[in-house]
């Protein structure tokens, strides 16, 4: 058996030509993806089934998430509350964690967006969930990170309730604008250097390691003379390191824009953790199937997102690597 695993973006941006550029919008939407969730609760049904029936998900990252309240110090989100009753409607047991925070954010707070993971308790269990201690500062031009990010040590489950394979996922959100490349390259760097003391300081010692996220780093785009439009030194770096990257350039676009060439959704999974990929590739979701219709895309966008659903399938097997304390 496998264990589906889902990097899902969900915001809302500003639209051109029916399409979303986000990289050439210079300031955010006013329709904050949490807001406009809470008016309408018919898209928050279409998500929820969305999860269940197209992307059978057992384990999802998410972008972008408000923050609506706190509950015991557990930050909470509305939709998200929604959503997860409404997967819960016909047995399901499913939960979701975003970062804490000292207070609730207003909603006129533009810095209301974090990364977030969501899950199917029956499949998977959230061991250890930690921000990653980064300092957001700036470097070859920009603020390294977006959002702060957020570092989940998961282990999949049997029926019965028993532990199998357990596995790190890094949720992360690099700097907007795909000419920030050199950023991005420095943002991993530090990312996959200090991943494991990180886990350390949490009792946590895992070579199953996958980031995943909006890189906002596009290494397939080509300039018209056929040259690459930007670098891809973050990708050979971290080949060099063992991962591999499983947004393969066949995927062609993973965001609404324009042309439909931004490939900047990314999943790099380590030496160790790619044994246990059923397929060495993402598969993606567009509405129509295949490469997508486009008639359907404008209305994908206003109930889901600007970019589409990545996929990648863990298989279940015993769990073969040292604990912390072996």
């Amino acid at each position: 058996s496998s264990l589906a695993v889902r990097r899902v973006p969900w915001a809302t941006k500003r639209k051109r030509n029916g399409l979303v550029d986000r990289q050439k919008s210079p300031t955010k939407s006013p329709k904050k993806f949490h807001l406009k969730l809470v008016a309408r609760h018919n898209d928050l049904k279409k998500i929820a089934a969305f999860i269940r029936n197209d992307l059978k998900s057992d384990l999802l990252a998410l972008q972008e998430i408000g923050i609506t309240g706190l509950e015991r110090g557990r930050s909470k989100s509305a939709p998200l509350d929604k959503i997860v009753a409404e997967l819960e409607a016909d047995g399901g047991d499913w939960c979701y964690f975003l970062p804490q925070v000292d207070k609730a954010p207003t909603k006129a707070d533009e810095g209301n967006e974090f990364l977030a993971f969501l899950w199917n308790r029956k499949r998977v269990r959230l061991l250890t969930v930690l921000d990653m201690p980064l300092e957001n500062q700036e470097l070859a031009g920009k603020s390294l990170f977006d959002r702060k990010p957020l570092v989940g040590y998961f282990e999949a489950i049997r029926d019965d309730g028993s532990p199998r394979n357990d596995f790190v996922l890094v949720n992360v959100h690099l700097a907007s604008g795909q000419d920030y490349d050199e950023n991005h390259l420095i943002a991993m760097t530090l990312i996959e250097f200090r991943l494991a003391n990180a886990l350390a300081r949490h009792a946590v010692s895992e070579s199953d390691i996958i980031i995943l996220g909006d890189f906002n780093d596009n290494p397939a785009l080509k300039k018209d003379n056929g040259e690459p439009e930007y670098s891809d030194a973050l990708y050979r770096h971290m080949a060099f390191k063992g991962y591999v990257d499983l947004s393969t350039s066949d995927l062609k676009t993973t965001r609404m824009n324009a042309e439909l060439n931004s490939l900047i959704d990314h999943i790099l999974v380590s030496k160790s953790a790619r044994s246990e990929l059923a397929e060495e590739r993402a598969t993606i979701f567009k509405p129509g199937g295949g490469n997508g219709n486009l008639d359907l895309f404008p209305a994908w966008r206003l109930t889901f997102s600007d970019h589409f659903p990545l996929s990648f399938r863990l298989k279940i097997t015993p769990d073969t690597d040292a604990d912390f304390f072996q």
